[in-house]
């Protein structure tokens, strides 16, 4: 079946492909609705008759038509005598899949983490190269990375209205909330629950306040008592 993928790949030189050009009109249009039924599984079924009725009805033809059909697109040789669609695997790219993209992503991943680990301990110099360029699995890879810093958050007690607030209020102060500013936010976060904030708490108050990242209560606490010992003493002008 398809891997719901909603769209497949159609090249440019088509308009210039000698098989296409040796058709008529009517049917290079009726072969660029074949790939698409190829795309969306129709033929992934090992009933032949219920094929022919669902081309059928797909293309707007009658039975007979279908099957003329298939007998010109056969003999210039962009289909064989099943409706397979001759070197499909070679145009459509194996990494166009989701799945595929996923398990590069993890690949990515894991790759960086062994690189920064690496880079800590000054072993070696390791430079790592993404060839892939396409848009949307670029932002697929960003949303993935925010639902990841939300997991963090949520796991130290930040719930989905408040953070929801939270990225408000860093919006009208016009901070960057990208997925690696997010992380670093979250890095500063789990480093003050370790000292026994309470994280919801700071998070409450930064939207109070109209902050765009969270303060630590124990260092305001430092600070402030710091300030006060200083203008009490008498030589410290």
């Amino acid at each position: 079946m398809s891997d719901g993928l909603p769209w497949f790949r159609v090249y440019t030189n088509i308009v210039d492909n000698h098989k296409m050009r040796l058709l008529a009109f009517e049917d290079r249009w009726h072969f660029i609705a074949l790939l698409a039924c190829k795309q969306s599984g129709l033929f992934d079924s090992a009933d032949p008759e219920f094929i022919n009725r669902s081309l059928a009805v797909k293309l707007g033809l009658q039975l007979p038509a279908l099957d003329e059909l298939r007998k010109r697109l056969t003999d210039v040789k962009l289909i064989d005598k099943n409706w397979n669609v001759l070197k499909w695997e070679e145009r459509q790219y194996k990494s166009d899949s989701s799945k595929e993209r996923q398990r590069k992503y993890r690949e990515k991943q894991k790759l960086s983490k062994n690189v920064t680990v690496t880079k800590r301990h000054g072993d070696a110099k390791v430079t790592t190269q993404d060839t892939d360029t396409d848009t949307d699995t670029e932002a697929d890879t960003e949303k993935h990375k925010l639902k990841t810093v939300f997991k963090r958050v949520n796991a130290l007690g930040v719930d989905r209205q408040l953070w929801n607030e939270f990225i408000k209020t860093r919006t009208k102060l016009k901070a960057t909330n990208t997925a690696r500013a997010l992380a670093q936010l979250a890095n500063r976060a789990e480093e003050f629950s370790r000292n026994g904030e309470d994280i919801k708490q700071l998070f409450e108050e930064a939207n109070s306040n109209g902050w765009k990242t969270i303060y630590e209560h124990k260092n305001r606490q430092q600070r402030r008592h710091s300030a006060t010992k200083i203008a009490s003493d008498e030589g410290w002008m």
